[in-house]
């Protein structure tokens, strides 16, 4: 009687353990501490609710999209962007962006927030430093 209750015992351990690692977030790693310098294009600038895209508390945020030419990693930490020459990131900024960053070439300090399977980059210290030409 004591073997078949210790069998069951751990027969509710095992799916009990089995169900949570399962679960979502259960296993999720954060990403290590990371920061880059990117260079690029912006191609989109927008001025969204963080709602529309799961933050809270609710604020605004500066969402730009850059087309990378380059990037590398600052102080020894890894360069997330290292494999994405060519693409289109978007980036997030909690400060104030002027909307003339459209359009224009820029070098940025980067970073990612979130875990494997899920996060954002988060971009500041934006320094323009191509100006797009003007129409003639």
């Amino acid at each position: 009687m004591k073997k078949k209750r210790f069998i069951l015992l751990e027969l509710f351990l095992v799916s009990f353990l089995t169900v949570f690692a399962l679960q979502n977030n259960a296993l999720s790693v954060p990403a290590i501490p990371n920061e880059s310098f990117v260079e690029g294009v912006v191609s989109e600038y927008s001025v969204v609710s963080s709602n529309l895209i799961g933050i809270k508390p609710e604020q605004t945020l500066y969402r730009l999209t850059i087309t990378i030419e380059s990037s590398y990693g600052i102080g020894g930490t890894p360069n997330f962007l290292s494999s994405m020459t060519g693409q289109d990131i978007r980036f997030l900024s909690k400060e104030k962006l002027s909307p003339e960053l459209f359009g224009n070439k820029i070098k940025a300090t980067a970073i990612y927030k979130g875990d494997e399977r899920d996060g954002m980059y988060w971009i500041r210290t934006i320094v323009i430093i191509e100006q797009e030409k003007a129409p003639q």
